[in-house]
C-alpha cells in the first residue's frame, strides 16, 4: 500500500462533525519531547496495522514463569515478563534468546493481581489490582521494588475504580496511563492519565491529559505508547492489537491476532510491547504480544508472537 499524503492522513483523524480536517484539545499535552512540529506530525500518520505480519512465535510450555504470564516489556538488552502465579508473583528478566536470566519476587506487595508491565527511563512499572496500585522496579539493579498508590484528582479512589490491567508511560509527557478492563458492553473509551506526586508517593489523576478514544474497547489486557504519538491496546475481546493517535484518540487500524482453535482452552491475549528492529529468524520485528494458554491441572503455556511492521518509521 502506498503511503498516504499528509493531507490524507489529517483527514483520517479529523474530528467528527467538524469542517476542518483536524483540531487539538487546548488542555492536552500534544508535543513530543523534542518540541518539533515535524515529530508531532508522525502521530497523524498510521503505521497501517492491517499490514503487520507475524514473523515468529516462541512457544513455551509448563514453566514457572509461564504460569499466569500477564505482560511483557524490555530495556535496551533484555525482555521482562510478568507472572501472576498464585503466591509467586514475579517479574522475570530474559535474554534475547528467551533464557531466564534473573527475577524479582513481588511477594508482600499487598495486591492480589499483577498485570501488564512497562519499562521507561530505568524503571519497570507493574499494574496491580486487588487493590489497585503501581509496583515499581528500578532496573538496574533489578533486585527490589517499591509501591505507589493510584489516586483521584482530589485524593481518594482513582477514576478507574478497582480495575488496572495495564499501565504504560507516555514518552511525550512522562505521564503514566491506564484504563479499566472494559469487560462489560460497551467497553472502555478513556485512558486515564496520572502524574507522579513524589512527596506523597502517589500517582494522581490528571483529567486534562486523559485520552478519549473514538470507540470503545472491551477486555483491554495491555497497552503501550510509541515514540511517534500512538498508543497500542491489546484486546482479548476482538483478538487484536488496536492503534490510536494520542492527539485525539482516533482509531488508526488493527492487527489481527491468530489464536490456535485446536486447544481445549482458548488462548488469552495478554500484554504487549514495542521493540523496533529486533531480529527473529532473520526477519526484523517491531511489535510483540503475549498469549496465555490457561492449562489445567498443569502449568500454563505461553505463545510469544513477534510482528513485522512494514511502516515501522510511523510506529
Amino acid at each position: 500500500m502506498a503511503n498516504l499524503s499528509l493531507r490524507a492522513q489529517l483527514k483520517r483523524i479529523k474530528e467528527p462533525g467538524t469542517k476542518s480536517t483536524f483540531s487539538l484539545r487546548g488542555d492536552f499535552f500534544v508535543l513530543p519531547s523534542t518540541g518539533k512540529l515535524r515529530d508531532m506530525m508522525h502521530a497523524m500518520y498510521s503505521p497501517e496495522p492491517a499490514q503487520w505480519t507475524k514473523a515468529d512465535e516462541g512457544k513455551f510450555y509448563n514453566k514457572d514463569w509461564t504460569e499466569e504470564c500477564q505482560g511483557v516489556t524490555h530495556d535496551d538488552t533484555h525482555w521482562y515478563l510478568s507472572s501472576n502465579q498464585a503466591g509467586k508473583q514475579r517479574v522475570y528478566r530474559f535474554s534475547l534468546d528467551n533464557k531466564v536470566v534473573s527475577h524479582v519476587k513481588l511477594a508482600g506487595n499487598g495486591s492480589g493481581h499483577l498485570g501488564d508491565i512497562d519499562y521507561y527511563d530505568g524503571r519497570i512499572y507493574c499494574a496491580m489490582e486487588q487493590p489497585v496500585k503501581i509496583v515499581i522496579i528500578d532496573a538496574p539493579p533489578f533486585n527490589g521494588w517499591w509501591t505507589a498508590g493510584l489516586k483521584g484528582e482530589s485524593g481518594g479512589s482513582p477514576p478507574q475504580g478497582g480495575s488496572c490491567p495495564w499501565c504504560a508511560i507516555n514518552p511525550w509527557n512522562g505521564l503514566l496511563y491506564s484504563s479499566t478492563f472494559g469487560d462489560d458492553s460497551p467497553g472502555e473509551n478513556k485512558l486515564y492519565a496520572y502524574r507522579f506526586d513524589s512527596v506523597n508517593n502517589n500517582f494522581v489523576h490528571l483529567p486534562s491529559a486523559d485520552i478519549v478514544l473514538k470507540e470503545r474497547v472491551r477486555r483491554i489486557q495491555g497497552g503501550v505508547f510509541s515514540k511517534n504519538g500512538h498508543v497500542l491496546l491489546a484486546s482479548d475481546h476482538t483478538n487484536d492489537i488496536r492503534c490510536y493517535s494520542i492527539l485525539n484518540g482516533c482509531y488508526l487500524g488493527r492487527a489481527a491476532i491468530q489464536k490456535d482453535s485446536s486447544t481445549l482452552v482458548q488462548e488469552e491475549v495478554e500484554g504487549l510491547t514495542i521493540w523496533a528492529d529486533i531480529s527473529y529468524k532473520g526477519v526484523s520485528t517491531d511489535v510483540h504480544v503475549i498469549l496465555l494458554d490457561n492449562d489445567w491441572p498443569g502449568k500454563d503455556d505461553v505463545y510469544f508472537k513477534h510482528y513485522k511492521v512494514p511502516l515501522a518509521k510511523y510506529l
